[in-house]
């Protein structure tokens, strides 16, 4: 990983999200961004009630100018995307890691991880046929 471009980039695991997010349709992002959305707030909600501190740190900082000025990328489109994104942006990559194993477990209880899975697969494949 020495050679991070984009920010999702930092984690493995977040970079293989970001690919198989990336090959839905609009549809199913629509269906699959909200336990994305739901489980970034839930661990935001943990870190802001352990947090002493009232400065807003530089990371998040960062990441509030990025979700104001760059309104272009593909994930944009969707308003739970871009706010899931955003605030994972600004988290370590330990943070990040957490959150995808629960939101994958989220889209395991909601019975949504076959279509994830599938696309998953579907891109893996495509890698190998290269």
């Amino acid at each position: 990983m020495d050679n991070i471009k984009r920010w999702y980039d930092k984690s493995e695991k977040l970079g293989e999200l970001m690919q198989v997010l990336g090959s839905m349709s609009e549809k199913e992002l629509n269906q699959i961004s909200k336990y994305l959305y739901r489980v970034v707030n839930m661990h935001w909600k943990q870190l802001k009630q352990q947090e002493d501190s009232l400065s807003i740190g530089r990371n998040k900082l960062f990441g509030y100018y990025k979700a104001y000025q760059q309104q272009k990328r593909w994930y944009d489109q969707n308003s739970s995307l871009r706010s899931a994104l955003n605030t994972l942006s600004t988290l370590p990559t330990r943070d990040v890691d957490d959150i995808i194993n629960g939101f994958i477990i989220a889209i395991k209880e909601s019975g949504m991880y076959d279509m994830y899975y599938k696309k998953k697969l579907q891109l893996e494949d495509g890698m190998d046929e290269k």
